[in-house]
């Protein structure tokens, strides 16, 4: 686990993270960028706050469909399913003026997601994907 005082470079770990999903699962690069897999599952559980903004981050870096996909259904979800009251209230306001996010909010599924939160997702959320 990342230690909540580890100094991580956002810049290099959204990088990392990003380059991870187009590369082939046991390869020397997949070994060296995962990294970013486990930083930001560790954040998702215990700093979320830095879970969001390398959320915000990736969505910003690359808006491809692969990666959209890849987010919503790893750390924003993850994000979701374990802070969703905390955090509700920023979706829904960036939402409200970013069709792209809007659209990353369609690639979510409920999973485990209290139910008001995801009431609350789906009426801000683009269509499915």
């Amino acid at each position: 686990m990342t230690h909540p005082t580890a100094k991580v470079d956002m810049t290099k770990l959204v990088k990392d993270w990003i380059a991870l999903q187009y590369v082939e699962a046991g390869s020397q690069a997949h070994k060296e960028k995962f990294w970013a897999f486990t930083t930001l599952s560790d954040w998702c559980e215990e700093e979320p706050d830095l879970c969001w903004e390398a959320v915000g981050e990736i969505r910003l870096t690359d808006g491809s469909d692969k990666i959209f996909a890849n987010l919503a259904a790893g750390p924003l979800e993850d994000l979701l399913v374990k802070h969703g009251p905390q955090y509700i209230d920023a979706v829904e306001k960036l939402a409200s003026h970013d069709e792209q996010f809007r659209k990353l909010l369609g690639a979510l599924w409920k999973n485990d997601i209290a139910d008001d939160v995801w009431v609350r997702l789906k009426r801000v959320a683009g269509p499915s994907f």
